[in-house]
């Protein structure tokens, strides 16, 4: 009963983070919520239900503007024309 309930706690813990948290987090939210837990016991209970948390990458721009090249300005004021 008591390992049901906990699991219970835990799997909605782990959806209302759309599924990012793992066990140390979920472990600091349902002791803050009064449930002590223990991230071994967390982690056993995800290794069991077969939960795992998603890593997101953190979003890279890769392409230049095509505005570039109008930003660009002679500012030394060099003439320089390679032939």
């Amino acid at each position: 009963m008591y390992k049901a309930v906990k699991e219970e706690k835990q799997k909605r813990t782990h959806k209302e983070s759309y599924e990012i948290y793992g066990s140390p987090k979920i472990t600091e939210l349902l002791n803050k919520k009064g449930d002590k837990v223990s991230q071994k016991y967390v982690y056993s209970i995800m290794k069991e239900n077969n939960i795992k948390a998603k890593y997101i990458k953190p979003y890279i721009q890769t392409t230049v503007s095509h505005d570039f090249s109008d930003k660009l300005k002679n500012l030394l004021n060099r003439h320089y024309n390679p032939t």
